[in-house]
């Protein structure tokens, strides 16, 4: 018995400290949310999708496809091409400095802060990876994989 493949989108990762008290050992420390491709997230519904312990007993195996924004952190600020300051708190998730709340960052984008001053080395790869492209085509990469939209995105 098993669980057959499935591609999966993750929704969100839970981290526990201490260890959840569930009554199994181990006690869980983290849990990723995770949607079946095809599935977007309804933020009406209370239970949608898997949990998974990934340092549960159970044996599984998960290959990352495609990470929206990979070169980037949580908490990471950056300015975009119009010089705009923004901070990122997850790949549909932007918050601009300047109170106005439409909009996404407009590539190319430079490293602002990464827990303080950024090396030079992330800086560079932030630019790197932003010289082409767009959030859009960020957004259309990851639909494209997991036959979803982003919550924010739906209308």
């Amino acid at each position: 018995m098993g669980i057959s493949a499935a591609v999966v989108h993750v929704q969100a990762v839970h981290r526990f400290d201490p260890p959840l008290v569930t009554g199994m050992l181990p006690q869980p420390a983290s849990y990723v949310e995770v949607l079946r491709q095809g599935e977007t997230h309804d933020p009406d519904l209370e239970d949608q999708g898997y949990t998974i312990d990934p340092a549960g007993g159970e044996p599984i195996r998960i290959d990352l496809f495609f990470r929206p924004y990979a070169f980037l952190e949580l908490r990471d600020e950056i300015a975009d091409r119009n010089g705009r300051a923004w901070r990122f708190d997850a790949a549909w998730d932007w918050h601009p400095f300047d109170g106005e709340q439409s909009g996404t960052p407009a590539w190319p984008l430079t490293l602002l802060s990464r827990h303080g001053e950024p090396t030079p080395k992330e800086a560079e790869a932030v630019a790197r990876a932003t010289a082409v492209g767009s959030h859009a085509d960020e957004l259309e990469r990851w639909s494209g994989l997991t036959l979803a939209r982003p919550a924010a995105h739906r209308r």
